[in-house]
């Protein structure tokens, strides 16, 4: 009894385990009979690479800790997704206002070779292939800047005949077929008359608001002497728009806010909420 004493005395002593994993490895050779007594004197890391296999209960998610973790990504996803919707819909509204700002300068341009007046198209309305001809020549590319980035929203108010004037259809998208027609995103306001709708036995706009006019440099000439005539300086005077439609909705802002990228006869560009007719100079 003696020699085993000393035997054992002279074993080399087994690191310290935790004492859960020592629980799950003594178990593990009290049950498994003689031949896993042995293990009881395997070396510390063998003892600690089973014990990893062997991982305790608890360490997973329950389903309630999943639900609260799915609830708080839907609620960052409820305040961030809005932000981004505004943040994007901002970038469009400027990227409008650079494009209106591009076109009055090359019509600026043409007006300098032109005694001092822009381009008279025959309507306000679609199609402005004439003037899209002429200013290409004097700033080749611009064409791109009369496609609003908003003109997909817009496509769906152009072709639907439910607007007024009712059954008028248009396209104001970039497509090759719509440059070809001379069909753009915007309103033209050097004109010689109201665009007449034959489907609707009426115009676009209101005639007695909207009145043709030639634009010039730094004032306008009106064509019709008949009607009245909106006084006002360039700060005020329109030259160009976002196409609009009575009844439907303007292309920037938020749902309660939207409105109209004006770019006026001095150069700078603004977002109009108004009714255009009471607004129109």
């Amino acid at each position: 009894m003696d020699h085993v004493v000393a035997r054992s005395s002279l074993a080399p002593a087994v690191p310290s385990i935790p004492a859960f994993r020592r629980g799950l490895y003594f178990s593990e050779a009290q049950h498994g009979g003689a031949g896993k007594a042995g293990r009881v004197n395997a070396t510390e890391n063998e003892v600690w690479s089973e014990a990893r296999v062997a991982r305790p209960a608890g360490l997973g998610f329950t389903l309630i800790e999943l639900l609260v973790v799915i609830a708080i990504i839907a609620v960052l996803a409820g305040l961030l997704l809005p932000a981004l919707g505004r943040a994007k819909s901002l970038a469009q509204e400027k990227s409008c206002s650079n494009n209106l700002r591009q076109v009055n300068l090359t019509l600026l341009l043409y007006a300098d070779d032109h005694g001092e007046f822009f381009p008279l198209e025959w309507t306000e309305h679609n199609p402005h292939s004439n003037l899209m001809a002429r200013l290409e020549a004097y700033q080749p590319g611009v064409t791109r800047a009369m496609y609003c980035p908003q003109a997909p929203f817009l496509e769906r108010y152009a072709r639907d005949p439910a607007y007024t004037p009712k059954g008028g259809i248009d396209s104001v998208v970039d497509t090759p077929t719509n440059r070809a027609a001379g069909n753009i995103s915007y309103v033209y306001w050097s004109f010689q008359a109201n665009k007449y709708c034959p489907e609707a036995g009426g115009y676009w706009r209101e005639t007695k608001d909207f009145v043709p006019r030639q634009i010039k440099s730094t004032e306008v000439v009106w064509l019709d002497e008949t009607r009245a005539q909106p006084q006002a300086g360039p700060t005020e005077r329109w030259v160009m728009c976002d196409f609009f439609r009575q009844g439907a909705p303007f292309p920037h802002g938020r749902s309660h806010a939207r409105g109209l990228n004006i770019v006026y006869l001095d150069g700078h560009v603004a977002l109009m909420r108004g009714r255009p007719r009471e607004n129109y100079r």
